[in-house]
């Protein structure tokens, strides 16, 4: 015996062509689907949920990665380790101004002390690279964060200020580093070459 509220059997296994489409479009995602016959407030309406939805979407795309970025905004400033008359010390790379090759050793230049360390430049300057620190010479390092001029010389080297007025000369086989000090450059057409 057949329950008489439920449909025929050849009603409900026999979808028609519109709803074939209709579950197609909501498997791929649809936000509304319109069928015939058609009204200008029904398409209003359709365009509405597809645009409001759109929006949410994309707000929530832009929301989501904020817990993330809170918490890296909250982490301390990274410090790099150093070890320097037997101790190890850690100090912000933002607070080292310039790192000079002496012999066998490097001076790292911080804004209070400076530490003699036993390290080649050439080691030292791979390490603080990721930092923001430029070779401009066999022998020196500076933090990009310091620097606030360039003066060229005749000779095709640089004069480069740091903050407090020192002056380094940056030598031709080191001035192709000069670029990664400021993301843009306007009015200065092959100045750094």
């Amino acid at each position: 015996m057949r329950s008489p509220d439920l449909p025929d059997k050849s009603e409900s296994e026999a979808p028609n062509h519109a709803s074939l489409h209709v579950l197609s479009a909501f498997e791929k995602h649809a936000a509304d689907h319109v069928l015939k016959p058609y009204s200008n407030e029904r398409i209003e309406q359709a365009s509405d949920t597809v645009f409001s939805r759109s929006a949410s979407e994309r707000a929530s795309r832009l929301v989501a990665p904020l817990p993330q970025l809170e918490k890296l905004s909250q982490q301390k400033r990274e410090k790099i380790a150093i070890k320097a008359n037997g101790r190890i010390l850690f100090i912000a790379p933002d607070d080292v101004m310039a790192v000079h090759a002496e012999g066998n050793y490097v001076l790292l230049q911080a804004d209070a002390e400076s530490y003699l360390l036993r390290v080649s430049i050439s080691s030292i300057a791979k390490k603080l690279r990721p930092y923001g620190f430029l070779r401009i010479h066999r022998s020196v390092l500076v933090n990009a964060s310091f620097v606030e001029e360039l003066q060229p010389l005749p000779t095709g080297e640089y004069t480069l200020r740091v903050k407090g007025g020192k002056e380094y000369t940056v030598t031709r086989t080191y001035k192709s580093n000069l670029k990664d000090l400021a993301g843009c450059w306007i009015g200065i057409d092959g100045f750094v070459d």
